[in-house]
């Protein structure tokens, strides 16, 4: 059994044909909010409907060939795909881990000194600051 690959020829521009046809749409569903069959609340007068009426069918077929030719375009933004990990990479990661450094944990003296001395150059700071700006 050989292998056969598929090619599909997506274009640039696939996104914007994707939201033109979708405006396309909302203007032609529009068209028929205006139309007679809206305003004589009746299916018989779809004739005198029939250009919004076949813009919409259309623009409805276009948008979504144009959506299913996207999702096929970027198979890695489908929701139920799921990142595949690896022994490897988990090993990876733990042995990243294993190298960090410990964090040092300071006691609440050496907080409490830390702090005094932040607020005393903190003081002269602002002192110095006032003296100087006179």
């Amino acid at each position: 059994m050989a292998e056969t690959t598929i090619e599909i020829k997506v274009p640039e521009d696939i996104e914007y044909r994707v939201i033109g046809n979708g405006f396309a749409l909302l203007i032609a569903c529009g068209g028929l909010l205006a139309g007679t069959m809206f305003a004589e609340r009746s299916m018989e007068y779809w004739a005198a409907d029939i250009v919004p009426l076949s813009i919409a069918v259309l623009m409805a077929f276009r948008l979504y060939r144009n959506i299913v030719t996207t999702l096929t375009a970027y198979p890695n933004c489908a929701p139920n795909k799921r990142p595949s990990f690896t022994k490897q990479d988990i090993q990876r990661e733990h042995a990243i881990v294993a190298q960090l450094p410990e964090s040092s944990s300071y006691s609440p003296e050496q907080v409490v000194e830390e702090v005094v001395k932040r607020i005393e150059t903190q003081k002269t700071e602002a002192a110095r600051k006032a003296g100087g700006g006179r």
